[in-house]
């Protein structure tokens, strides 16, 4: 490596007088070693140094003084041919030979100065293609960043309207509800004596009860008022009680810090991947049984996780590439706002685990 950047760094002037200084070196050791040991092929070497370092026709003159000083060995040892002009014969020989690989040279040379440049060029353009990739996946990444964080804020305001609309449903249309049953009830002991008037009112208070019932539920699914006013766990406690209830489910909770100290927007998202979780469950898994754990982080370098856990049939093995289920996009979203992750893992032989890992430095609005 050395020889070969001095040899790039040299004029041609030094190139060629080193070419010449090498073929006397060689017809030197040609004239002294005689024709019993020949190193004429030696001479290649500084015909190869000029013409790749120098140019063609400096190549030439060596090509010419490299048969000259082979010439003069044949000469001085002349009386071994019977021809005394076989040495001049053989010079004109040599001297063909290296012409020959002079221009041979001389292409490869050419042809390695075009690949250069051509390698060059694609090395121009593949720099210029990676900055523009670099580019764009910045501008991409930035612009999904403004798309998450507008998500968030959309979500966020969905759950203040949710919550809003399920206290206005709760409070204002399940206290109308209540004064018509008071009023209904009164009105059935005044005119206790009709009979028909009363069973009439009594089916009346029937369904005013069927509604409370489902403004109740409406208003629950809307917004928990436990996730506000108690946290996550005892709104995922009630849940489990009442999807229990409704669908025959055995389930469980398992926490292991009763007190989670987490963000509105951590428990919110927290509690509708959960939602959608045991939702997928009731209609897919036809499990009996429903695990849920949550373990709190000791430190602020862990992770929150929860896990969802059924014992049902699991998810077929291309399930989650092919499935284009608004819920599972939308659990997915929900833990990548706040940085964390959610996998979906399943078998035959014991049902579907959906873990949340959510990082405790995002534990803030």
């Amino acid at each position: 490596m050395k020889i070969r950047e001095f040899l790039n760094n040299s004029s041609k002037i030094t190139v060629i007088l080193l070419g010449v200084a090498l073929v006397l070196l060689i017809g030197f050791i040609d004239l002294v070693t005689g024709v019993e040991f020949s190193v004429s092929i030696f001479y290649l070497i500084p015909i190869y140094l000029v013409s790749w370092y120098s140019g063609k026709y400096e190549a030439l003159f060596i090509a010419l003084l490299s048969s000259l000083v082979w010439m003069y060995a044949d000469v001085k040892d002349i009386q071994r041919y019977t021809i005394s002009a076989i040495p001049y014969w053989n010079a004109l020989v040599r001297f063909g030979f290296f012409l020959v690989v002079v221009y041979l040279l001389d292409a490869l040379k050419i042809l390695n100065k075009e690949l250069e440049e051509k390698v060059k060029n694609r090395t121009v353009d593949l720099l210029a293609e990676i900055n523009e990739r670099k580019n764009t996946e910045s501008e991409l990444y930035r612009k999904s960043e403004k798309l998450r964080q507008l998500i968030k804020r959309s979500q966020n305001i969905r759950e203040e309207e949710n919550s809003k609309i399920a206290r206005e449903i709760h409070d204002v249309l399940g206290q109308s509800l209540t004064a018509i049953k008071i009023e209904i009830i009164s009105l059935s002991k005044k005119y206790s004596n009709i009979t028909e008037l009363v069973d009439r009112l009594y089916m009346v208070v029937n369904t005013v009860d069927d509604t409370i019932k489902s403004v109740r539920e409406i208003s629950t699914r809307l917004r928990p008022r436990l996730l506000d006013e108690l946290g996550l766990l005892p709104a995922i406690e009630l849940q489990l009680r009442e999807f229990q209830t409704r669908t025959g489910i055995r389930c469980s909770l398992n926490a292991k810090d009763e007190n989670l100290n987490l963000s509105p927007t951590v428990s919110t998202a927290l509690f509708r991947i959960f939602q959608e979780a045991i939702t997928n469950v009731a209609r897919h898994a036809e499990a009996t049984n429903v695990k849920v754990r949550i373990n709190n982080p000791c430190s602020a370098n862990e992770t929150l996780t929860m896990e969802i856990i059924d014992n049902g049939i699991g998810l077929p093995h291309d399930y989650l590439d092919k499935s284009q289920s608004l819920g599972i996009l939308g659990m997915k979203e929900r833990a990548q706002i706040l940085g964390g992750t959610i996998d979906f893992i399943s078998a035959d032989d014991w049902g579907t685990a959906v873990v949340v890992n959510i990082p405790t430095n995002n534990n803030i609005d």
